[in-house]
């Protein structure tokens, strides 16, 4: 049989049986077809996928994108880009898009070739995150710390913010690795980075400096005093009790030094600042947050 008469049969075979899902639909967002694996990327069923409204099969956070996206796809004919699948459970599902404007039984048709991605975002963000964090403990390394140091300066040279630096190293804790072991030294080291996020927002960052040593900074606050509370918070919350593998009562505390940012000053002057009065904190046996609110 002459294959160019088979062409039609054979088109739909491949479209059923790609490992890429399929759509073909209208500017506006119309579904005029799709295969099967479009929809069971998102854990549809046939009908399920076919009632979707317009766009119904992108995240809402991506739909925003669609108006710009069209706009180059009309004046290049096609374009590659990420988005995100809008999937029936809500589970994330990253997508690469190969989108081509063609023309079809009188109408302007988007047909898209959609390859899921997932596995591949997810591989990255996690050699990304290994990159950038402590694996002890999961804060921030001392690579991300100076990079959002830098982009916290930045921001507060910008809005004349103030950012605090709250250096603190662990009392007592050599004891805990020489009678216990180092294992539970780890569990202690775990604790207390758990600690001291939930001390923290959203926008601070905690990162793990190396042994038992650790830097919190503090961004868009309006006073020193709201620094010197953090650091009271971080004091009192790494001070409670640790239960380690059955010994409930094991005690370390925080020496603490703080600093804010002076304008135009270097990220590592800040940091040295906060390193130094941690250890005058230390010496002068006082609380780091009260030295700091006695210099001012």
């Amino acid at each position: 049989m002459d294959l160019r008469q088979r062409t039609p049969e054979l088109a739909l075979l491949c479209l059923d049986n790609s490992l890429d899902g399929m759509l073909a639909h209208t500017p506006d967002g119309r579904l005029r077809y799709f295969n099967e694996t479009a929809a069971s990327q998102l854990g549809y069923t046939h009908e399920e996928f076919a009632a979707l409204g317009p766009y119904g099969w992108v995240a809402d956070e991506f739909v925003g994108l669609v108006p710009s996206r069209l706009s180059v796809i009309q004046e290049r004919g096609s374009l590659l880009f990420n988005s995100r699948g809008a999937a029936k459970d809500g589970s994330v599902i990253h997508t690469e898009v190969h989108a081509r404007l063609v023309h079809s039984d009188g109408e302007d048709l988007i047909v898209a070739v959609v390859r899921d991605v997932t596995e591949r975002v997810l591989a990255h963000e996690r050699i990304r995150h290994l990159a950038f964090h402590d694996r002890l403990t999961g804060l921030a390394n001392r690579m991300k710390l100076e990079d959002d140091l830098r982009a916290a300066l930045a921001a507060a040279d910008r809005h004349n913010d103030l950012v605090g630096a709250i250096f603190l190293d662990l009392d007592d804790f050599k004891p805990v690795n020489d009678e216990l072991g180092h294992a539970a030294g780890d569990l202690v080291l775990r604790e207390v980075a758990a600690r001291l996020n939930a001390c923290v927002r959203e926008c601070d960052t905690v990162a793990r400096l190396g042994g038992d040593e650790f830097l919190v900074l503090v961004t868009r606050v309006a006073a020193r005093d709201d620094v010197a509370t953090v650091a009271r918070k971080l004091e009192e919350a790494v001070a409670l009790p640790i239960d380690v593998d059955g010994h409930p009562d094991v005690h370390v505390t925080a020496s603490a030094g703080l600093a804010t940012y002076e304008h135009g000053e270097a990220a590592e002057d800040l940091m040295n600042r906060a390193d130094h009065a941690m250890y005058r904190a230390k010496q002068a046996g006082v609380s780091g947050w009260e030295a700091f609110l006695a210099e001012a």
